[in-house]
């Protein structure tokens, strides 16, 4: 009973304005700001979750979760330790590498490139590069060939069956002098995994990479796939302790990690951003109560002179104050939630509506919002919301519960 008259009086208080006209309006408007907020808030962290989950799958799709390097990058026992570090617990999948800085020429067209030597047999359990293929032929010989991403293909105008020079930065000495390593390779194939990797990354069989390095039967590390991605730096760490003297390890979080984390800081600057208009809109509650404790001092006297207790006029604003809030939070959540869902779909049907390209594929790694709705998140906007709008609403409840009767009842 005692909690049932503070909910009765202060939905009698909202619903009954018939003579409040402009407290209306503003309560309106403010509930529809918190709406507003929710709604952009759950959209834009679902979208911004997508991009992330598209930034890893598609740039972790080719590069290995961790590198493990021998001293010097030479790896000469290399099949032995592959042998315990597959055996290792978490881990999926272990493949020898080469890999060097280079630069690929074509008549007057030249790139820098990073390029590696991949044994075609094991690769697959550490990445995805046969799959991203998009034209010509896989790497299964030992032969002078060369996969490039479509971006550098493109860049450099090439084909599959046209050959490119490839320039090391090692020197050859002859008698005329010092000159550049550099060796023709004809384009075997061309793969596709729709990001910046596809401008600046090439593959070659792992003999032909030890021949161009000139490593001889040595490698220079083994890459590492994990069943999860994000234990790999630990992983790594607890690896390192068993293997060899001078033997390096190097996670994905060091190569590919400032790329995660200017996400992830986009991530909580948007929210920060969006958060402000929740923040607007707790500070009307605040506006509204304020008002309406001052239009509703006598009927506060009257409730104080039948009995009703400070901490009784304190919770009719608080429920007063928070009906505006969950009104608009549940308005914000019943769109946001659907909207979150279907983003791809509703930017869909506006690009074939309006006949326009919000991602062109020419330009952009994906041509689709990608949209992730996580429920975690979901409840850390609705219950950070609520407990603003809480915290707006104390202050003039508890203004209202100071309101003396016999001063406020003198001119009435």
């Amino acid at each position: 009973m005692a909690l049932s008259f503070p909910l009765r009086i202060g939905f009698r208080y909202f619903f009954s304005r018939r003579r409040d006209r402009f407290l209306s309006v503003v309560t309106w408007i403010s509930l529809l700001g918190m709406a507003v907020g929710i709604t952009a808030l759950i959209v834009v962290m679902s979208v911004m979750n997508g991009f992330e989950a598209e930034l890893r799958n598609r740039v972790l799709s080719l590069v290995p979760h961790g590198f493990i390097d021998g001293p010097e990058r030479r790896l000469s026992e290399w099949p032995a330790l592959m042998e315990t570090v597959v055996n290792e617990k978490g881990v999926r999948g272990v493949s020898p590498y080469t890999g060097t800085a280079a630069m690929l020429v074509r008549g007057d067209r030249l790139r820098g490139i990073q390029l590696y030597g991949i044994d075609p047999e094991t690769e697959g359990s550490v990445s995805d590069i046969e799959q991203q293929l998009v034209e010509g032929r896989y790497l299964a010989e030992p032969r002078f060939e060369i996969l490039l991403g479509d971006i550098l293909a493109r860049r450099l105008q090439l084909t599959v069956g046209d050959r490119v020079t490839l320039v090391l930065p090692t020197v050859t000495v002859t008698p005329l002098g010092l000159f550049p390593q550099e060796k023709s390779l004809e384009v075997a194939g061309i793969f596709s995994a729709g990001a910046d990797i596809d401008g600046n990354t090439a593959f070659v069989h792992l003999k032909v990479g030890q021949r161009l390095l000139r490593l001889g039967d040595a490698v220079n590390g083994l890459r590492v796939e994990f069943d999860d991605l994000f234990s790999a730096p630990e992983a790594l760490a607890r690896l390192a302790a068993r293997l060899p003297e001078g033997v390096e390890t190097q996670s994905w979080a060091q190569t590919q990690g400032s790329l995660f984390q200017a996400v992830k800081m986009e991530k909580r600057m948007v929210r920060l951003l969006l958060f402000f208009i929740v923040i607007i809109a707790a500070f009307n509650i605040i506006s509204i109560l304020t008002m309406a404790v001052s239009q509703r001092r006598s009927a506060i006297a009257v409730l104080r002179t039948m009995g009703a207790t400070p901490t009784t006029i304190v919770r009719i604003f608080i429920v007063y104050g928070l009906l505006t809030a969950v009104l608009g939070i549940g308005l914000g959540a019943v769109i946001g939630v659907p909207v979150a869902m279907n983003v791809s779909e509703l930017i869909a049907f506006l690009e074939a509506s309006l006949g326009m390209k919000v991602f062109n594929p020419d330009v952009y790694f994906i041509s689709a919002v990608p949209s992730v709705f996580r429920w975690l998140d979901f409840v850390v906007i609705v219950g950070a919301a609520l407990v603003l709008s809480v915290l707006a609403t104390l202050y003039p409840a508890w203004q209202s519960a100071r309101i003396e009767p016999a001063e406020a009842l003198r001119y009435d």
